[in-house]
Order: structure tokens, then C-alpha cells, then sequence
């Protein structure tokens, strides 16, 4: 009869295994699998393998092959008749005589009728824009360069500066923040007066004036960066200390003796690993677009460095005839935030307990 219980108690049936699979099912639809791998695509593995990856030098161009189109834009060609002056009436379908010559002779033009020399009333077919080649997969720029290669340094550029700023900014105001909590007084006071400083400075003035004093550099974007970042970790922070040290496990370990950086680094910042983690994760896209909007206006990455904010600034006078130089960094920046704030969404509801339970 024991035997028969035991083996009921621990028999699942198929109704039961069915809804195993279904809820391990959902657990796992709720990771964002398309952003991680879009962000693997286009950020991480560039960053990475650069090196490898990239089939041109992202700093040497070729004037020969200057503003070519994608590989997968065609050549226009356009019919003008040659003349000696252009009626204002039909001057979009006549050019002259002189800048007929100029374009044959450069290869911009060939002659539609036959013959080696243009004369008044022949018929030439102009070449607006070139057709793409697989030697550059997303074009080049005005120097020449490969957009492509470029485009994955500039993803290993925006991975590197996102991820010190990140971390120096993280650690400097996780401690401050965590000072100002556990002790309080004028200390708290100086913090908090500091973080409000911080927040009130506008950082595209600052960005502007050290790059008026020191020049562009990577310097000033992280200089900036974590002027701005570390003030946002040290105020969340110093609101989960002051719950943190009215536990009952931190007077337990007040009275057992141990001091206060003890207790700060043994049983506080434990704590709040979890905070941190999901706020880093949450600044980082917003990281990406702050270097891209510095190095865009002149204040960030200097060139010749393959940024996308400086590929985006360099291509915005382009874009009525060679429109991909600012749009395809243009959408690795769009597909990178995407990806980064629906994977640190996800991030906080997995270490939340509160949204576990939900």
C-alpha cells in the first residue's frame, strides 16, 4: 500500500508534463532572442574580430573609388544632347559642348551614336552613379574608404568607450553612493549636493569646451561620460543603502564587531549587485548614442577614426546623391540601442524578485 502511494505521489501524468514544457516554454520566450542576436551581429563579434573581418584598412582610401554606391545599387545613366548654349526651357535634357568633352574624356559619359569626338548634336549618355561592386559591400565614402570595414571599427570603438565609461563611472559612484548611505550627515549632504551638480551641467557645452582647450579626442568622451554617469549610480545607490543598513542582518553584524568597510563591501554592496548590474546594463545604449552625438558635432572621436557618429556627420552633406554614407551607420546605431534597452529590459525583470513573482 506504501509502495502504491509513493509511486502515485511521484508519477507525474501527460496533463502535468504538458504543462511543464509549456511554462518552460514561455520562461523562454521571454528572452529577447532576435535583439541578442542582432547585437551579437552588429556590435560584439565586430568588435571582436575586427581584425579579420574587416577586408579594407578603415583609415586608407582610394579617390578612384569615391562615393561608390552598396553592392547592390545599380548604375543610373541619363540621355543629353550636346549643344553649343542650353535653352533655360530644356536644360535638363542639353548640356554643352565643353562639358560634354570634359565628362567623355574623364569616363563620366560615353557617346551613344559611335565616333571618338563629340560635336554639336550628338547624343551622349551621362553616368549619374555608378553601379555598386562586391569589392565594397555597403559603398565608400568622399575619401574613398570602405563604409564596411569602418563600420566594424567603429563598432569596436563604441564597444571599448561605452564599456570604460561604464565601469569607471559605476565603481566611482556605486562607492560614493554607498558612503553617503551608510553614513549620512555632512557627508551625505557633500554627495548629494555633488550629484546634483552633475546633473544640472549640460553636457554639450562641457563636450565643446574641452574640445575647444584639448582638441577632439577619446579623452574627452569619457571625461564626459563620467561626469554625467557617475551621479545616476550614486543617487540610486545611496536609496538602497539607507534601506539596507536599517536590517536587521546589518546590526546583527554591528554588534558581532565588524567595522564599517567590513560591512559596507561584505554585506552591502552583495546587495546591491543586482542594481548596479541592471542600471549599467540599461546606460549603455545610452552611452553609444552619447560618443556618436559628440563625435558627430566635432567634440568626440577625431578623424580619422572610424566612429559612427563622425561616418554619420561626414555623409549628411551626401545625402541627396550618395545617401548610404549616413544611413548605414545610421542604422547599426538605431539596431544597437534597440537591442541593448530590450535585452536591460529583460535583464531587470530576471533579477528582480518582485517582477519573478509577476
Amino acid at each position: 500500500m506504501a509502495l502504491n502511494v509513493f509511486e502515485t505521489e511521484n508519477t507525474r501524468t501527460p496533463r502535468q508534463i504538458l504543462l511543464r514544457l509549456w511554462r518552460r516554454v514561455k520562461a523562454a520566450r521571454r528572452f529577447p532572442l532576435l535583439p541578442a542576436v542582432m547585437l551579437l551581429v552588429v556590435l560584439v563579434i565586430p568588435a571582436v574580430f575586427a581584425g579579420q573581418i574587416a577586408p579594407h584598412d578603415p583609415y586608407k582610401g582610394n579617390l578612384d573609388d569615391r562615393l561608390l554606391p552598396p553592392a547592390w545599387v545599380s548604375e543610373t545613366v541619363k540621355y543629353k544632347t550636346v549643344v553649343e548654349k542650353v535653352n533655360r526651357e530644356n536644360r535638363m535634357n542639353e548640356i554643352l559642348l565643353k562639358d560634354a568633352e570634359r565628362r567623355v574624356k574623364i569616363g563620366d559619359a560615353t557617346i551613344t551614336g559611335g565616333g571618338l569626338n563629340v560635336q554639336i548634336g550628338n547624343q551622349i549618355q551621362i553616368i549619374s552613379r555608378k553601379a555598386g561592386s562586391t569589392k565594397y559591400l555597403l559603398g565608400t565614402d568622399k575619401n574613398g574608404m570602405d563604409i564596411f570595414s569602418r563600420l566594424i571599427y567603429g563598432a569596436r570603438l563604441a564597444l571599448v568607450v561605452s564599456l570604460m565609461g561604464i565601469v569607471v563611472s559605476g565603481i566611482i559612484g556605486s562607492a560614493l553612493g554607498i558612503l553617503a548611505g551608510y553614513y549620512g550627515g555632512i557627508l551625505d549632504a557633500i554627495i548629494m549636493r555633488l550629484v546634483d551638480v552633475s546633473l544640472s551641467i549640460s553636457l554639450v557645452l562641457i563636450a565643446l569646451v574641452l574640445a575647444a582647450v584639448r582638441g577632439p579626442s577619446i579623452d574627452n568622451v569619457l571625461v564626459v561620460i563620467c561626469l554625467f554617469l557617475w551621479s545616476r549610480y550614486a543617487r540610486l545607490v545611496r536609496g538602497e543603502t539607507l534601506q539596507l543598513k536599517s536590517q536587521d542582518f546589518i546590526a546583527r553584524a554591528q554588534v558581532s564587531g565588524a567595522s564599517n568597510l567590513r560591512i559596507m563591501y561584505k554585506h552591502i554592496f552583495p546587495n546591491l549587485a543586482n542594481t548596479i548590474i541592471v542600471l549599467a546594463t540599461l546606460q549603455i545604449g545610452f552611452v553609444i548614442i552619447l560618443e556618436a552625438s559628440l563625435s558627430f558635432l566635432g567634440a568626440g572621436v577625431p578623424r580619422p577614426n572610424p566612429a559612427w557618429g563622425l561616418m554619420v556627420a561626414d555623409g549628411r552633406e551626401l545625402l541627396s546623391n550618395a545617401w548610404w554614407v549616413s544611413l548605414v551607420p545610421t542604422v547599426a546605431i538605431v539596431l544597437t540601442v534597440l537591442s541593448i534597452n530590450l535585452l536591460g529590459d529583460w535583464v531587470r525583470d530576471a533579477l528582480d524578485p518582485k517582477q519573478r513573482q509577476i
